[in-house]
């Protein structure tokens, strides 16, 4: 009986500007991942190979994305939800944070 890899979900924040300005944690998880979700404007911003599945949205929608996310990771997926700067400020983090 095979088992699959567990699953992970990250939440990053691209920044204010340039790619050149995305944290080299941030670019790291985005090489790693399966799956990027987020708001079309800002998973525009990323480079998808063809092995990664990109996710977008419109920007009301970030209780569906965190599901969305969380169901993803729980396949054993290697998610990252996109934000467009700081996500404990810009959105994603609430929707993770409630009971």
């Amino acid at each position: 009986m095979s088992v699959s890899p567990p699953g992970s979900l990250r939440i990053i924040g691209l920044g204010p500007g340039a790619a050149d300005w995305i944290t080299p944690e941030a670019s790291a998880l985005t090489t790693a991942a399966t799956d990027l979700i987020g708001y079309a404007p800002y998973v525009a911003r990323l480079t998808v190979r063809a092995d990664q599945t990109l996710h977008s949205s419109d920007n009301r929608v970030e209780i569906a994305r965190a599901q969305q996310g969380l169901a993803l990771a729980a396949a054993g997926r290697q998610v990252v939800i996109v934000s467009g700067g700081d996500p404990g400020i810009f959105a994603m983090l609430p929707p993770f944070s409630k009971p």
